[in-house]
């Protein structure tokens, strides 16, 4: 027992007096009673009487000796100081339910075993928080009953494992409060902030930490690495055991086995294979028998491919550049030759208009190609020497003034859809021509590449009511462009653009990505649920915005199972031999006062029951 106020321990003084009175007795003195013989023969139960009057006498005074010593004792406020861990009060659990949980161990995998650790370390009052690439606190001061039925129900999920900030997140939990924090995991931490210092600093501030290992030897095989585009499906898979392996890998969807190819792979290593895209969700498959199932499989979700009717009017097309590209493009091209251009009957989703004698163009064609854009058709014009002396009826969103024989460099403006930020964003100027048309861009139009040289607009996009209008102005035939391996992509990608195209990159995200969307039903992979926010944390498909999205754990450093960092199981070993101990100071005036009080009360009712009262 510890005293706050040491003073206070000089009101024990006040039992020496106590006692000194009970120990002054009154002087006796003899007195004649008549009827003696009635004394004498009631002598043996006087004596009874004179022992219970003695013991009863003993008693109030040991009732009232408790008294002053606990009057006494709570004014030295005296306090015991209790260790004991502190999990009855707050106690936190992180467990890892990182894709690498997933992996057998016995009959169950290490999130099972990480689970009957968890029920293990359960609390009168427990939160609980999953380390994924993204903590979640999934249950908050919750009794062990709950927290039992929560646990049971846990899966591990496809996302990589950021331990670090989940600590930190029981750290901000706790705030001045003392906790015990147990951290289940099989330590194969991918990203986040470092484990081992975070510990220290729970520690430091007289938090218990636990760490629960349940990492075991593992074997497998792996889908790391997954480009997907329009066309080709490329595959990167590795080989984390020592021994060479011979697996056959296989698109297909549905239930159809579309396309199968065997692989090779030598111990340690890695390798690529490629197959087609296909329209739809389809999914990849590794044949192959190890320890970790969710990195064997691999969704690709993929729009539907819309059919792209482009219109090309142009003289001499067999020599036109912009027909060579769309040649290649995934597109349903039909060729008009000037005069006979029939502007009138257009139904295509885009017009290209290009290298044309401006003879044989009838004028009003450009009305009519005016109407079609009105009601919400593309319209690309391309350059041409002659074009300034062309009545396009106010089509084209630049003025042309001149044509410039000069060379000058061509830089993209706008960096973003069709000119990506890799590379135009370090070098914008992509190309150099020898002629250029000399012009100003009207009002409301957006100037996607201009001349270096003094800032014509090359390239300008404009709205034209529903429709849009695009002026290309490099006459192909004095730049290098069309030559270009850029060419039929910047192609591609303006098409792309034109038409809203979606990008299949919008289809397929690596495990872990938190989407926001307009509050709506989404199906999960196992669920449905009404939400603004998805954490895409399963393997599988999820339906939200009316698309089909894939999802996948796509992390090398994740599916290496066995990965060990020595210095940090080093670390756990000794963390586990710590036993951090919390210690509470147990005040005892308040106790000791009621009892007090109680005695009193029960010397009172002994005095009552006496008779002197």
């Amino acid at each position: 027992m510890v005293f706050d106020n040491l003073m206070g321990l000089y009101a024990l003084l006040a039992v020496v007096p106590f006692i000194l009175i009970y120990l002054i007795r009154p002087k006796s003195f003899e007195r004649v009673i008549p009827s003696l013989m009635f004394i004498m023969e009631e002598k043996n139960k006087f004596r009874k009487a004179s022992f219970l009057r003695k013991l009863l006498r003993n008693l109030l005074f040991i009732i009232q000796l408790l008294v002053i010593l606990l009057l006494a004792l709570s004014v030295a406020a005296p306090y015991l100081e209790i260790p004991h861990t502190v999990m009855v009060r707050n106690n936190i659990i992180v467990i890892d339910v990182s894709a690498s949980m997933g992996v057998r161990d016995g009959m169950g995998t290490r999130l099972s075993k990480g689970v009957s650790k968890a029920k293990d370390n359960l609390g009168f009052r427990n939160t609980v928080i999953l380390a994924e690439n993204t903590p979640v606190i999934i249950l908050e001061d919750a009794s062990s009953g709950e927290t039992l039925g929560l646990l049971d129900k846990l899966t591990p999920r496809a996302t990589s494992t950021n331990l670090g900030d989940a600590i930190l997140l029981a750290s901000d939990l706790l705030g001045e409060k003392k906790g015990i924090v147990t951290v289940i995991s099989d330590f194969i931490s991918t990203e986040g902030a470092d484990i081992l210092m975070v510990k220290r600093e729970l520690a430091s501030k007289g938090n218990t930490v636990n760490f629960i290992d349940v990492s075991n030897e593992a074997e497998n095989i792996a889908i790391t690495d997954l480009f997907v585009d329009k066309d080709e499906i490329t595959v990167e898979i590795k080989n984390y055991m020592e021994t060479d392996e011979e697996f056959k890998v296989s698109l297909s969807k549905g239930n159809s086995k579309v396309s199968e190819k065997e692989l090779k792979l030598l111990g340690g290593s890695k390798e690529k294979i490629i197959f087609d895209t296909l329209d739809g969700v389809s999914k990849i498959s590794l044949d192959v028998n190890d320890d970790l199932l969710v990195d064997n499989s691999a969704y690709i979700s993929s729009p539907e491919k819309p059919i792209i009717e482009v219109l090309l009017i142009a003289n001499d097309p067999d020599k036109n550049k912009i027909r060579s590209v769309l040649n290649v493009l995934d597109v349903e091209l039909e060729i008009r030759e000037p005069p006979i251009v029939n502007a009138y009957n257009i139904d295509h989703d885009i017009v290209f208009v290009s290298d044309f004698k401006k003879d044989l163009f009838v004028p009003t064609d450009f009305v009519d190609l005016r109407k079609y854009a009105d009601k919400g058709g593309i319209v690309v014009i391309g350059g041409q020497e002659d074009l300034m002396d062309v009545d396009t009826k106010g089509l084209l969103p630049v003025s042309i003034v001149s044509l410039e024989e000069k060379s000058t460099a061509i830089c993209a403006d706008i960096i973003g859809t069709i000119f990506p930020k890799d590379p135009y964003s370090d070098e914008p100027c992509f190309n150099t021509v020898s002629k250029y048309l000399k012009g100003n861009a009207h009002n409301d139009s957006v100037t996607l590449v201009s001349a270096n040289v003094d800032e014509t607009p090359i390239i300008v996009s404009m709205k034209k009511d529903l429709g849009e209008v695009i002026y290309y102005g490099v006459i192909d035939q004095y730049s290098g462009f069309y030559s270009d391996p850029f060419y039929p992509i910047f192609w591609n990608n303006l098409i792309n653009y034109l038409m809203k195209t979606e990008d299949i990159r919008d289809y397929n995200y690596p495990g872990g990505k938190m989407v926001v969307v307009n509050e709506q039903e989404v199906k999960t992979p196992t669920s449905k649920l009404t939400t603004s926010k998805i954490l895409l944390d399963e393997s599988g498909i999820y339906e939200f915005d009316k698309k089909k999205i894939a999802v996948n754990l796509i992390n090398e450093k994740e599916s290496d199972v066995n990965r060990e960092n020595i210095e940090l199981k080093a670390a756990l070993q000794e963390f586990s031999e710590e036993k951090v101990k919390d210690v509470d100071d147990l005040k005892l005036e308040i106790p000791l006062l009621v009892a007090a009080l109680v005695m009193l009360f029960l010397e009172f009712i002994y005095i009552k029951r006496r008779g002197d009262l």
